[in-house]
């Protein structure tokens, strides 16, 4: 990818997409998008919930934790990085709510999923793959659900910033690059899910934000990075694969169920000592579908067993994952409810979410968790 020095021109049509129809060559779809760029390059959805990376300070550059007066809109974002457009062509797409991207609900999330899938993977889309602007307090959470939905092997990117654009040594600019670079990139095909973030390329399926302040956030300890970027940009460090045991589900079947028009309602309880069962209790009586328990150790649920095994007699499906930054929740010889592997609560919290809208039971939620664990350590059982 040679980057071209019209920096000039194309951050001016950029700037004019705030307030007008684009410039560059507009193309219009059977999705309402409208393409901004040479027609020779990748196309890139660029969906756009607003978080860190539009947000600005009153206060001065220095001010890196009460940010959020001074705003941005996605177009403004684009073009104040007008290379984007030696990489790719880009249309937008506005998904930002009340709250910002870290406020959002689970519709909102799963009607940009259900719009970026329909795009990526249509048979029709010649749309190279998507970027999505996202508040990092949660961007592991859309990014994770939309790695479990999206499966055509078009890349997905997640990428935000951790510094306000008004802020010293601003990190949002050269995430957005590299995550449009990385969405165009061949190369980033059949990966699944990714955080563009700080130089580093991250999987999505493992992905967790590490850091509440610094931009080295985005990391997936055990796993590892999948690559970096080299002068902005994707650089990869192995032929691409895919988690071992990736959970996938189908999108239509989720959506079609008519009793979940977003996502099922699953709570997370963190266990220690003394932990009381009635907390599980309490969350099926609040109209909970399911649980996440973080358990101690490799998840382990010491106390409160009798509560949450009431519960589950009485149709609430239970998961158990760790509390612990790293390793996994492995199985039990004879299973109660799931474990939950090397799944963080949060993950398997929207893994959970995606199992009993698809009509999963307990034992089928044990067996999806489970299953590639016990298989490798051969201890398979009959749920």
């Amino acid at each position: 990818m040679k980057l071209a020095p019209t920096y000039a021109a194309l951050a001016a049509a950029l700037v004019g997409a705030v307030s007008a129809a684009p410039t560059l060559q507009p193309r219009l779809n059977d999705l309402g998008l409208e393409w901004m760029g040479n027609s020779s390059l990748p196309k890139v959805l660029f969906l756009y919930t607003g978080g860190t990376i539009s947000g600005g300070s009153d206060l001065g550059r220095l001010d890196t934790t009460t940010y959020g007066q001074l705003g941005r809109v996605g177009e403004e974002i684009l073009a104040q990085v007008p290379e984007i457009l030696d990489v790719a062509q880009i249309a937008v797409s506005n998904w930002t709510g009340p709250g910002g991207s870290t406020g959002t609900n689970d519709e909102r999330v799963m009607n940009m999923t259900r719009f970026a899938h329909k795009a990526l993977c249509s048979e029709y889309s010649d749309i190279a793959g998507a970027v999505f602007t996202h508040g990092t307090n949660s961007l592991e959470e859309t990014l994770f659900l939309g790695d479990l939905l999206i499966n055509c092997g078009k890349p997905y990117v997640g990428l935000g910033a951790m510094r306000p654009w008004s802020a010293l040594s601003f990190d949002g600019d050269a995430n957005l690059f590299a995550g449009i670079a990385l969405a165009a990139s061949p190369e980033a095909r059949n990966r699944g899910a990714m955080v563009a973030f700080n130089d580093r390329i991250v999987p999505g399926y493992w992905v967790t934000k590490t850091n509440a302040n610094t931009p080295d956030t985005f990391k997936a300890y055990e796993q590892g990075y999948l690559g970096t970027f080299i002068n902005n940009l994707p650089y990869f460090f192995n032929t691409a694969s895919e988690p071992t045991g990736k959970l996938k589900f189908d999108i239509d079947t989720v959506s079609a169920h008519s009793s979940y028009p977003s996502l099922p309602k699953v709570d997370i309880h963190y266990a220690m000592r003394e932990f009381d069962g009635q907390l599980v209790l309490d969350s099926l009586k609040n109209g909970a579908d399911g649980v996440v328990i973080a358990g101690t150790g490799s998840g382990s649920v010491v106390t409160g067993t009798a509560g949450t095994l009431e519960a589950m007699e009485e149709g609430l499906i239970v998961a158990v994952s760790t509390r612990s930054p790293n390793g996994a929740a492995t199985p039990e010889r004879v299973p109660r409810w799931a474990k939950t592997g090397y799944l963080h609560p949060i993950q398997a919290r929207i893994a959970l979410q995606l199992m009993i809208a698809s009509g999963y039971g307990q034992n089928q939620t044990n067996a999806a968790f489970e299953d590639p664990i016990r298989e490798a350590t051969n201890q398979i059982w009959e749920y």
